[in-house]
């Protein structure tokens, strides 16, 4: 009998493990419930899965953070393996945290993540709630000559603001100020004496603002957020709506999905030399992020300067987020404005993967002619069928 719980429990462990390796943590979201029986949860998805799956471990009456082993993957680290460590309160009180430290057998470098919150209640008044925090990363972002590694720290502060009357008890604010602050190794070529010199520690920064608008409904949620990025080289300033409109079809989550997108510079230092590529990953691009443009250091790619490959084709949801992915093309960057308008339909089945999108982006420059990797007015638009699984996390599209 204790050899089978012994089994069981084993069985559990892994399957939480899969559901929440390094890559697939839950975005920390706390959710105000208007009726005072209901308490708040902070990492809804993964508390669901640890009273489901680790029943056997921890019990509702007791908290206490918990370890799990974790196994990851990228190019450049190769498998990696090491521990998450993870702390689940019931009931909530004011400090959340994750944490990941892992060992890449290839680069035979020592990798991690941290996300640590605290959460601070205000009974009265029109803040509801304000939580600073910090995440934490590093990898291994290239192997030129050797493995080079980066660390991305980003420290924020979120406020969450109240509504004064239940007809819009639906609608949430928040004000977010959140820093991207990244150390990244890298190595220059001396052409003189045809060596690679020593290892040198570059540092830069973008300060981001964030306005976000959020009304929950069933039938025709809106999500929208205005958002201001500022560093040394550049001040920029962008829009994103997204809707959903569902189906009447039962009860199922299916619909048409609409997303627009506008941006544009207000400000660029008068060496952003844009046109030979040195800036190129600031601007504002057509398709979606790539892991080479992800300035931010914000995100997890299996390749993240991959030209070829699987890897190379992961993109992230911003700017145009057109669906086609060219790694070694730039694809409708610009340093001045772009707008983008994105369209995909459900399948009106549940649980058939197919979706039919369709993505327009318009792009304007008018600082760089010639040789500019963008013409100075330019449509892009692509069409397709998506299959897409693990809640869109994986995709394969064909184009029309």
């Amino acid at each position: 009998m204790l050899r089978m719980k012994k089994a069981i429990l084993f069985i559990n462990i892994m399957v939480l493990l899969l559901k929440t390796s390094v890559f697939s943590q839950d975005t920390v979201s706390v959710s105000v419930d208007t009726i005072p029986t209901k308490k708040e949860k902070h990492y809804k998805k993964l508390e669901d899965i640890q009273q489901k799956y680790l029943r056997f471990v921890d019990k509702k009456n007791r908290e206490f953070p918990f370890a799990l082993p974790a196994v990851a993957y990228n190019k450049y680290d190769g498998v990696q393996i090491g521990a998450v460590l993870i702390n689940l309160k019931q009931p909530v009180k004011h400090v959340d945290f994750t944490a990941s430290l892992l060992y890449g057998i290839k680069s035979k470098k020592v990798n991690g993540t941290a996300n640590v919150d605290y959460y601070i209640k205000i009974k009265k008044g029109v803040v509801s709630q304000i939580k600073p925090g910090i995440r934490f990363q590093s990898f291994t972002y290239a192997d030129f000559v050797k493995p080079l590694k980066y660390y991305a720290i980003h420290p924020e502060i979120v406020i969450n603001f109240n509504h004064r009357t239940e007809k819009l008890e639906k609608i949430s604010h928040q004000v977010i100020f959140r820093s991207h602050v990244v150390l990244q190794k890298d190595i220059t070529f001396n052409y003189g004496t045809s060596t690679f010199d020593k290892d040198t520690l570059t540092r830069f920064y973008v300060n981001e603002f964030q306005y976000h608008f959020k009304r929950e409904d069933k039938n025709f949620p809106v999500d929208a957020s205005l958002n201001f990025e500022q560093s040394k080289q550049f001040l920029k300033t962008y829009f994103i709506a997204n809707s959903f409109i569902r189906y009447q079809l039962k009860n199922y989550n299916t619909g048409v999905h609409l997303r627009f997108f506008v941006g544009g510079f207000l400000w660029r230092k008068n060496q952003f030399f844009f046109n030979n590529l040195t800036y190129a990953d600031y601007g504002f691009s057509a398709n979606g992020r790539t892991g080479s443009q992800d300035y931010f250091y914000n995100d997890f790619y299996f390749n993240r300067n991959g030209q070829d490959g699987f890897g190379a084709n992961q993109i992230t949801k911003t700017d145009g987020f057109l669906k086609t992915v060219a790694p070694k093309t730039v694809i409708g960057q610009t340093p001045n404005w772009m707008l983008a308008f994105n369209l995909k339909l459900d399948f009106p089945i549940k649980y058939v993967p197919i979706k039919i999108f369709f993505d327009l982006a318009y792009s304007y420059n008018n600082k760089y002619g010639n040789g500019a990797p963008l013409p100075i007015k330019s449509f892009q638009y692509d069409a397709g069928l998506m299959f897409s699984f693990f809640d869109e996390g994986l995709k394969f599209i064909y184009h029309f």
